[in-house]
């Protein structure tokens, strides 16, 4: 195999693990009132309420390129997205989940 096709291989392994990194785990421990502890409930929201409109690749690449989530459910609401109070704690709980890490204003 040459040289430059094992970069490209390598690479291409490099960034498929840390694309496979920012997704979230099938088990989360703190959901709040969400039952079980899984991410299910969120995607379940995701793909009754969000994927009316647009693909869940779109939710995907605003949660990869570190979008602010729950601002971005504000502005669908306003846009006519209807979630019940259990629908927006589900998807808050998971917004907070997706980046730990991003400091609340």
């Amino acid at each position: 195999m040459k040289a430059g096709n094992a970069v490209l291989i390598v690479g291409l392994m490099l960034c498929a693990t840390s694309l496979r990194a920012s997704v979230a785990p099938e088990e989360i421990t703190n959901m709040g009132n969400v039952r079980g502890g899984d991410t299910k409930a969120a995607q379940t929201v995701i793909q009754s309420k969000c994927t009316r409109c647009h693909s869940d690749r779109v939710i995907d690449a605003a949660i990869f390129t570190n979008k602010d989530m729950p601002k971005i459910q504000q502005e669908m609401e306003k846009k006519g997205a209807i979630l019940n109070s259990n629908e927006r704690d589900v998807l808050g709980i998971y917004w907070k989940e997706q980046n730990p890490l991003k400091k609340s204003k």
